[in-house]
């Protein structure tokens, strides 16, 4: 069987206003720094959200 060369990973986007896990997506090796301004339900605005690792 055929070797996968940049398989994707597991990471949940946690906010960093209130530490809560919020969303869940795969992202490859290079990208697990990513932060992105998302919509976070317990203080319902847009905020900094995080890569980590689940």
């Amino acid at each position: 069987m055929a070797k996968k060369k940049n398989a994707s990973e597991v990471y949940y986007l946690v906010c960093k206003d209130c530490g809560e896990a919020n969303y869940v997506t795969r992202l490859k090796k290079e990208h697990k720094g990513l932060e992105k301004k998302k919509y976070c339900p317990q203080t319902r605005n847009q905020q900094l959200h995080k890569a980590k690792k689940t």
